[in-house]
């Protein structure tokens, strides 16, 4: 099979343009896109970060989540797939990935835990209410008694009321401060979805008709107002609601950005106060139950309504430590206000969707007043639509060559059934394995072991070049017994070698290299399977590296003779360094079976000068295959195949060079020592080159 690379970029093209979002969002591609994302912005400050994607989008599912290693993303989120265009979702997603990044970077975990574990206790912290308006006394005394019950069930609905405020000021906070560090793709992402998420949010008119508890409402207006300056109010609802609402505004909204969170818990706490007429019925059910040795059952019921009524307040990973990035600067209201117009203009430029109305007062609801500029680009725009092009294109080539390696299969397969084995192998099945998509774990372990190999590969590659340099360029012979030319200086010598010649430019004869490694048990004996592997990667990078075509099988027998097909000429995904990490001491090895059909393989090349390096411990051992017969048959497979012009070199680990040198004769390698290869391959190049 003949790689056709037009045929397969116009492959990869129409996959491009067939691949779905879920295909697209929760493929490993994208997953290492937005791990590359967050990594850049976590590694500096030494918290290392994957993304993982998945695909969910049932009404309740997750949206994002960290455990402080690892940022999960439900691509399928209500969020995201609302936006009507790839590019917007794949910003959307980026903004999700941005906003667990803050987190991890800014949020004070300790603070955070010690706040909710003081009201858990039934005590204020960092201190007590500063209540100054005497119409709040009342509500604070009536809070106060019942913190100083120091009933288990009462203290954890304070706590859990508080957790709520405090994880929406935490997620502004975050988000704000990673608009400041990261005024690019994530600052987008994170401002498109904040006015998403206010365009979501229920309005107070729904709300009520839902008859939410009034708790989760006040929450939710806290929420839109800390999103988007308003709330969303088509209905222009004029009551309770509304009034609380403006009485918190002054309380919370001097400590959104501090970077001290010990301001916002000051500023929940008098929330606190504030809103006691919502929390008091939740703390009278919580008392009732517990009397009637329910609290546990209340509490669960009480966090599944607050996740089903505030769906927007996410609650906040449960890390711990101090923030990993601090100080940085006092953030700018008018910073923020111009980050989220921006990203209302890109959604609008992207999709010539026109937002919304929004009130312009809280309470009166009229003249929204919004304006665009069509010529705005968006920040980091244009690179967030390459990258997604980007990313798109990878997955696509991948399924294309998903596509060529199992065309590629099933071609080799074809061979293996054709081919004629001889009687000694007769009845004998051939099974052609090879691995379409690489596990991540095969490339981690090549990685890990690539570096002393390839410098072995390179100087390797150094030595042979300069024998193909020579065979092209010509080169001066001396110090000979018989040329051309009588050498003077060499005279003193008195060995008989005074002669020179030139040898005359010329092009080196193409090269083709098969390698086949023996997988039987006995390979795992004495780290043997392991020095094969080696001298597979040193082979395969040296050729690669110089555009020589090349194979890799290994082989064994267990019940049929099994082929691992590790590089292929034809291969087109790059990815044959990562399977030759599978080489693996297996069962039996039949191996005239697998020698007739790897050199059958390296026959069918065109290339003049072809080379056949066999990596065996001289042990045949299969089903009635065995001893001098097998011996006899792997010395004919080789005469055979030479006379075709493939030359078989057996190569020896240690002690099995007797074993070698006795089957194969003349055709003998040692490579006990990989640092050798660089000498001894060169030399054999050189032998048989024309």
């Amino acid at each position: 099979m003949h790689a056709n690379y037009q045929l397969l970029k116009k492959q990869i093209l129409e996959e491009r343009e067939s691949i779905t979002d879920e295909e697209l969002f929760t493929s490993n591609a994208y997953a290492d896109y937005q791990s590359g994302i967050a990594e850049s912005a976590s590694k500096r400050y030494k918290t290392g970060v994957q993304v993982l994607m998945n695909w969910d989008t049932s009404p309740d599912a997750p949206v994002a989540f960290t455990d402080n290693h690892t940022i999960h993303e439900n691509a399928g989120n209500d969020i995201t797939i609302s936006f009507p265009t790839r590019l917007l979702r794949s910003q959307s997603l980026t903004g999700l990935t941005g906003h667990e990044c803050g987190h991890l970077l800014f949020t004070d975990f300790t603070a955070r835990n010690l706040y909710l574990t003081s009201m858990e206790n039934g005590c204020f912290y960092p201190a007590d209410p500063s209540i100054c308006i005497s119409q709040y006394q009342f509500q604070f005394n009536e809070i106060q008694d019942a913190m100083n019950a120091k009933k288990k069930t009462i203290c954890q609905t304070l706590a859990k009321c508080a957790a709520s405020l405090t994880n929406i000021f935490e997620d502004i906070y975050i988000e704000a401060r990673m608009c400041q560090v990261f005024p690019g793709s994530f600052k987008l992402g994170i401002n498109i979805n904040s006015q998403r998420m206010a365009e979501l949010s229920p309005s107070i008119q729904a709300q009520i008709d839902k008859e939410y508890m009034e708790w989760a409402i006040m929450s939710n207006l806290i929420l839109q107002y800390c999103r988007a300056g308003d709330v969303n109010n088509p209905t222009n609802y004029q009551g309770e609601y509304l009034d609380c609402l403006e009485e918190c505004i002054p309380v919370f909204e001097n400590s959104l950005y501090a970077t001290n969170p010990k301001k916002r818990f000051e500023a929940v706490n008098e929330l606190l106060v504030i809103l006691w007429p919502y929390i008091k019925p939740l703390v009278k059910q919580a008392e009732e139950a517990e009397s009637n040795g329910k609290g546990e059952e209340f509490l669960d019921q009480l966090t599944e309504s607050l996740g089903a009524e505030m769906p927007g307040a996410t609650p906040l990973p449960n890390g711990k430590g101090k923030p990993k990035l601090k100080n940085s600067g006092k953030i700018s209201p008018g910073s923020i206000k111009k980050g989220k117009a921006q990203a209302q203009k890109v959604v609008k430029e992207e999709t010539g969707r026109i937002a919304r109305a929004k009130t312009s007062q809280l309470s009166t609801g009229t003249n929204p007043g919004v304006s665009y500029n069509f010529s705005y680009k968006g920040s980091d725009y244009e690179d967030s639509a390459n990258d997604i092009l980007n990313v798109l294109t990878k997955l696509a080539s991948e399924r294309a060559n998903a596509s060529y390696e199992e065309e590629l299969s099933e071609e080799l397969q074809q061979e293996a059934t054709k081919l004629q084995y001889g009687n000694i192998h007769k009845g004998i099945h051939i099974c052609v394995n090879r691995i379409r998509a690489v596990n991540p774990f095969l490339i981690a372990s090549y990685n890990a072991v690539k570096a002393p190999l390839l410098e072995i590969s390179k100087r390797l590659q150094s030595n042979v070049k300069e024998i193909l340099d020579k065979k092209r360029n010509g080169e001066k012979l001396s110090h000979l017994i018989y040329g051309k030319r009588l050498e003077a200086r060499c005279l003193y010598q008195n060995d008989g070698a005074y002669f020179s010649r030139t040898k005359l430019p010329g092009e080196p004869s193409e090269l083709a290299v098969g390698l086949l490694v023996d997988e039987s048990g006995s390979m795992s004996s004495d780290s043997r399977i392991t020095m094969a592997r080696q001298a597979a990667i040193i082979l395969y990078d040296f050729c690669s590296s110089l555009d020589i075509p090349i194979t890799i099988y290994g082989h064994t027998e267990d019940s049929d003779v099994e082929l691992y097909s590790y590089a292929e000429f034809d291969s087109l995904d790059k990815n044959d360094c990562y399977r030759l990490m599978d080489i693996s001491a297996r069962a039996c090895n039949r191996d005239g079976a697998a020698l007739r059909y790897v050199a059958a393989h390296l026959d069918a090349r065109p290339e003049d000068l072809k080379i056949l390096i066999i990596i065996s411990d001289g042990q045949p051992s299969g089903e009635g295959y065995y001893g001098t017969a097998a011996e006899a048959d792997l010395r004919a497979i080789k005469q055979e195949y030479r006379k075709k012009g493939v030359l078989v070199f057996a190569a020896a680990i240690g002690s099995d060079k007797d074993r070698i040198k006795e089957i194969y004769q003349d055709g003998f390698l040692d490579i006990s020592d990989l640092n050798k290869l660089p000498r001894l391959l060169p030399k054999l190049i050189e032998q048989y080159i024309q």
